[in-house]
This record gives structure tokens, C-alpha cells and sequence, in this order.
């Protein structure tokens, strides 16, 4: 008779345990069965899995996350040139303007100062036809009441429109504009009914159809006959003129206070005032030198503090006061 091992009776209770008990208690003997052969190695075994496991998680990182961690951050692109160059900088008012380059012009001939800047597009060529933006103000300054209306010739694109009409209203409300230092001249703004003229923002093609084109130019102007229009070049409106060093700001109280004052019956100024400034009357656009050949300072107000004399002399334009031809 052949003895027979423990682990073999233990094999004969497991193949017992498989055929004949079928019932829901077989997994937990199967268990203890494997718990009896193997004793205390099998409660290492499952540890050692678990430490096995979470061994490998933390010492393997991805490729993808290795290679986000030692690469350097990528250096963002440059905006393009153009781009950045695209819009004019806008400043204080305050800023002064650059002197007109020396030498002789003849008749026209444009001065240094008269080139319209680099700079965004702007409408070239409107509908030729006019609408009344709305908004009203109450009447500011004092003496007889002058009547305008802020307009835009249809067509045009690529403005703050709204901003435009508030610039306009707080330009003439200033104490520094035709209103202020006790100048005997009201205005107020409607947007219905008579007005005695009309602040408009203008296509360059339309502007040359109502002020001419004899300087070949972008400029501005005033045409009492083609409607008491104060014309507003919007291409000096989005680019501004060379002279006033990128102050767009600047310049725009230029642009309403001077045509604006030929609405109310100025002429141009040739002379510098008394303080070295030039006159709001003076044709800022085409250059800054006075008659006698005095470069003025810029200014784009009629009554700038410290000027006594201002507005400043105003007489006809004549060929020995113009800024284009030589003195």
C-alpha cells in the first residue's frame, strides 16, 4: 500500500469540491483550499501585485507628457509689421507739431506736412447723399444761438460714427472752442428742423467734388453753397497728418474747430499769436509757418490759455500769404 501525500489529499478535496459542489459556498472553499497548499505565500502574492503595480504607474510617464515637460515653451509669432503699424496712436491734444521742412515750394506744391500719413483705409468713394446722425445738446456758450447737425455721407465705413458725433459736441462745448472766452457765440445741436450748418464726416472723391482739388490734397474745407457743409475728410480722420507726430487726437479738435469757425464767418490766419501758437485758423494741414516766415507752435483751439491775441489776426487768402508760395 503506497502512502499517499498531504498534497495529494488536499488535490482529491479540491477536484471533490469542483464536481460535487456546485452551490454558491464553492468559491470561498476553493479559497481556503488554496490558502491550506500554499500557507503564507498566499497572502504575499496579491501585496506583492499591488506593489508591482503602482510602482510601474509612478516611475513611467507617457512620451507625450515627457516631451511637454523638458520641451521649451514655443515663442509666440510676432504680430506682423503692418499690422502693428496700422492704427495711428492717439494722444493727449497737447502734443506739439513737428516744423515744416526748410526750403522753397512753388504753387501747388505740396509741403511735407500735406502728405497723409500711413495708416488704416478708409471710404474713398461714398453714395454722394447725406444722413443727420441723432443726438441733441442743450445750448452752450452765450449770445446769438447757432444752429448744427452732425452728418455722415452714406457709404462710408470703418468709423466709430457715435464716437465721432461726441467728439464733435465736446470739441465746440469746450471752453477753449468758438464758444468760450466770452466770445458772444452759442451753439447747440438738433438733429431736425433749420440748422445753420452741418458737421460732416465726407468720402475723400465726395470732399474733392465739394471743396475742389486745386492743391491735389486731402484736406478739409468749408462749402457754404453746397449746402453750409462743414466737410470732414474721413481720410484725415482715420490717418491724421504727418505734422501732428501720430496725435490723431489732436488733431480731429483741429479738424472741427477750424472749419466749424469758417462756419461762423472766420477767415485763415497767417500769423502766429502772441505766444508763439498758431492760430486755430491756420491752415494746420498744409504747414505751420506764418507769413514772416516764423514757424507757429502747434494748436488746434481758437482760445488756447496764455494767448491774449487769440483767435489771432484773420485776413483773405492772397499769393503773398500763402503757405505754398515762397515769401
Amino acid at each position: 500500500m503506497t502512502l499517499r501525500s498531504r498534497d495529494e489529499y488536499l488535490d482529491d478535496e479540491e477536484r471533490f469540491a469542483h464536481e460535487y459542489d456546485p452551490g454558491p459556498g464553492r468559491f470561498t472553499r476553493s479559497v481556503r483550499t488554496f490558502i491550506r497548499r500554499y500557507g503564507w505565500r498566499a497572502y504575499a502574492l496579491p501585496v506583492l501585485v499591488i506593489v508591482t503595480v503602482v510602482a510601474l504607474v509612478t516611475t513611467t510617464t507617457p512620451a507625450h507628457k515627457a516631451s511637454k515637460a523638458t520641451s521649451p515653451p514655443a515663442a509666440k509669432s510676432p504680430a506682423p509689421q503692418s499690422a502693428q503699424a496700422a492704427v495711428p496712436p492717439t494722444g493727449s491734444g497737447t502734443t506739439e507739431l513737428k516744423s515744416d521742412q526748410a526750403g522753397a515750394n512753388t504753387q501747388n506744391e505740396a509741403l511735407a506736412s500735406d502728405v497723409l500719413p500711413e495708416g488704416p483705409d478708409y471710404t474713398k468713394q461714398g453714395q454722394g447723399t447725406f444722413r443727420v446722425l441723432p443726438g441733441t445738446t442743450p445750448v452752450v456758450g452765450s449770445g446769438t444761438v447757432r444752429r448744427y447737425t452732425v452728418d455722415v455721407e452714406n457709404g462710408i465705413t470703418g468709423v466709430d460714427l457715435t464716437a465721432f458725433a461726441k467728439l464733435v459736441d465736446k470739441v465746440l462745448d469746450d471752453p477753449r472752442s468758438w464758444t468760450g472766452n466770452h466770445s458772444g457765440v452759442a451753439l447747440q445741436r438738433v438733429d431736425s428742423g433749420p440748422a445753420d450748418f452741418h458737421v460732416t464726416l465726407t468720402s475723400s472723391m465726395t470732399v474733392r467734388n465739394l471743396c475742389g482739388y486745386e492743391l491735389q490734397i486731402e484736406t478739409s474745407c468749408w462749402a457754404p453753397d453746397k449746402g453750409a457743409r462743414v466737410v470732414e475728410n474721413v481720410a484725415r480722420w482715420v490717418r491724421g497728418d504727418v505734422a501732428y507726430i501720430g496725435d490723431l487726437g489732436a488733431y480731429h479738435e483741429y479738424m472741427i474747430n477750424h472749419e466749424s469757425g469758417h462756419a461762423l464767418g472766420h477767415m485763415h490766419s497767417h500769423v502766429c499769436l502772441s505766444n508763439g501758437l498758431a492760430p486755430a485758423m491756420m491752415q494746420q494741414t498744409i504747414g505751420l509757418k506764418s507769413v514772416g516766415g516764423k514757424i507757429c507752435g502747434a494748436n488746434p483751439w481758437p482760445y488756447p490759455p496764455g494767448a491774449k491775441d487769440a483767435p489771432g489776426l484773420e485776413a483773405p487768402d492772397t499769393p503773398q500769404n500763402s503757405p505754398l508760395i515762397p515769401n
